[in-house]
C-alpha cells in the first residue's frame, strides 16, 4: 500500500466523525509521514509504523462515544500503556437513560512520570498513596443530570501524567445539542482522552477525580475549580495544591517544597512535614495541625489562621482574622501580623530568636512560658538573657505578655 492509498482510505473512515477531529487526525498522521521520510524510511516502513486503520477507527467508534469515554491508549513500547478497567455504573442494559444515571470509569497506567497534573476544573480531587507501581486513575459522577456538559480524559505529555475533568468547549448554560467535540493526539507522544461526565455544580450532583500515585513521582500538582482538592499519604520532592472556591486538605504529606493556595474555601493540613510550606486563601480559614518544617508560610485575606508547629522561621498575616500560634522547638523567625484581628502567640522551647508581632486594632497577647502576664506598650522586649528578641506593635488594641523579661 502506497503512502496515498493509506491517506485517502484513512480520510474515507473518518468521514463518519467532525470535521475538527478529521482535520486533527489526518494532520497527524501527515506529520509522522513528513518526519519518516526525514529519515529516511520508505513508505511501507512508515505505514507499518501507523498501524492498522480499522483498529483506531474502532478506539473512535460511535458507538462507544455515548457512554462517557472514547480513548487513545498509549503505543506499545512508548513510555506507558494504559490498561482501562472499564467499571461503568450506568446501568445501560437494564434500559436506564445514560444521561441521567450515575457513571464509573477506573484506569491504570504504568511508567514512570517526572510529574503528575491533575486539573479537575469541574470536579473534586482525591489523592493518596498506589499499592503498587501504577497510577490509578477513578472518574466518578454522582446524581447526573447532564452528561453532555463535561468530559474527562488523561495524556502524556514531555514525561508529565496528566488527568483531570473539564466544562466542554462551547457548552452553553442551558444546554448543548451540538455535536459532540473529541480530540485525539496520537503515536505516543500525548494521549487525549475525552468522555462526557454530567454538571458538576448542580444541587445533588458529584463529580470526583480519584487519582492513586505510586512512590517515586518527584511532583504532583492538583487543581480545582470549585470542587475540593485532599491529598493523603504521599511523599513528594514538590507539591502544589490550588481551588478556585473549594477547600484544600492535606494529611500524612512529606514534600521539600509544598504549596497550597483556595480563592475561597479553607485550608488544612495535619502530620505533614516540609522544607518550605506555604498555605494561602482569599477568604478562608487555615489551620495546620502537627506540621514540621524550615520555612512556614500561611496567608488569608478575612478568614482565621491556627498553627500548631514545629518550624525554624513564620510569617503569618491576616486581614481582618484572628491568628492563634502554638510555635514548639528552635524557632528562629517568627512575624506574625493582623488588619484588625487578634493575636495569640505561644512559645515553647525558643533559645535564640527574633519575633515581630503587630496588629492594626486587634489584641496581641505573647505567652513565653513564664507565668508573670503584663500589660506592655509597643515596643521591642528581650527574653532568655535577651537571645530572644520580640517587637510587639498594635494600633489600637492592648498587648500582653506572660515570662519574665530578661
Amino acid at each position: 500500500m502506497t503512502k496515498l492509498e493509506y491517506m485517502t482510505k484513512l480520510q474515507e473512515k473518518l468521514e463518519k466523525f467532525g470535521k475538527e477531529l478529521q482535520e486533527e487526525i489526518l494532520e497527524d498522521y501527515r506529520q509522522h509521514f513528513a518526519e519518516g521520510e526525514n529519515e529516511g524510511k520508505s513508505e511501507e516502513e512508515i505505514i507499518d509504523e501507523l498501524g492498522n486503520i480499522e483498529e483506531m477507527i474502532r478506539e473512535l467508534s460511535e458507538e462507544d462515544l455515548p457512554e462517557g469515554f472514547a480513548q487513545r491508549p498509549l503505543e506499545p513500547g512508548s513510555r506507558a500503556e494504559g490498561a482501562g478497567q472499564d467499571r461503568t455504573e450506568q446501568g445501560e442494559e437494564d434500559g436506564v437513560n445514560v444521561k441521567d444515571a450515575d457513571l464509573k470509569k477506573s484506569f491504570s497506567y504504568s511508567a514512570y512520570y517526572k510529574g503528575v497534573v491533575l486539573e479537575g476544573k469541574a470536579a473534586s480531587v482525591i489523592v493518596s498513596r498506589s499499592e503498587d507501581d501504577r497510577i490509578h486513575v477513578d472518574y466518578e459522577a454522582k446524581g447526573v443530570s447532564n452528561q453532555l456538559n463535561y468530559e474527562y480524559y488523561q495524556y502524556e505529555e514531555d514525561g508529565i501524567f496528566y488527568a483531570g475533568v473539564k466544562r466542554r468547549k462551547g457548552i452553553r448554560e442551558d444546554g448543548d445539542s451540538e455535536e459532540k467535540l473529541v480530540k485525539v493526539t496520537l503515536f505516543g507522544r500525548t494521549i487525549i482522552s475525552y468522555g462526557n461526565i454530567g454538571n458538576f455544580s448542580d444541587g445533588g450532583q458529584n463529580i470526583t477525580l480519584t487519582v492513586r500515585i505510586p512512590k517515586g513521582i518527584p511532583k504532583l500538582t492538583a487543581k480545582g475549580g470549585s470542587g475540593n482538592v485532599s491529598v493523603t499519604g504521599v511523599e513528594l520532592e514538590a507539591f502544589e495544591g490550588n481551588s478556585g472556591s473549594g477547600n484544600v486538605t492535606l494529611e500524612e504529606v512529606v514534600a521539600d517544597r509544598l504549596k497550597a493556595h483556595s480563592g475561597s474555601g479553607n485550608i488544612r493540613a495535619s502530620h505533614t512535614e516540609f522544607t518550605s510550606g506555604s498555605f494561602e486563601t482569599g477568604s478562608g480559614n487555615i489551620k495546620a495541625e502537627m506540621v514540621k518544617g524550615r520555612d512556614l508560610k500561611c496567608g488569608t485575606g478575612s478568614g482565621n489562621i491556627k498553627v500548631d508547629a514545629a518550624a525554624a522561621e513564620y510569617r503569618l498575616s491576616a486581614g481582618s482574622g484572628n491568628i492563634k500560634v502554638h510555635a514548639v522547638g528552635a524557632a528562629e523567625q517568627v512575624d506574625v501580623s493582623a488588619g484588625s484581628g487578634c493575636i495569640r502567640l505561644d512559645l515553647d522551647g525558643a533559645k535564640g530568636m527574633e519575633a515581630m508581632v503587630r496588629s492594626g486594632s486587634g489584641s496581641i497577647h505573647l505567652n513565653w512560658g513564664g507565668e508573670n502576664d503584663q500589660k506592655v506598650k509597643s515596643g521591642t522586649y528581650a527574653y532568655g538573657n535577651s537571645a530572644c528578641k520580640v517587637r510587639a506593635n498594635s494600633g489600637s488594641g492592648s498587648i500582653r505578655i506572660s515570662g519574665s523579661p530578661a
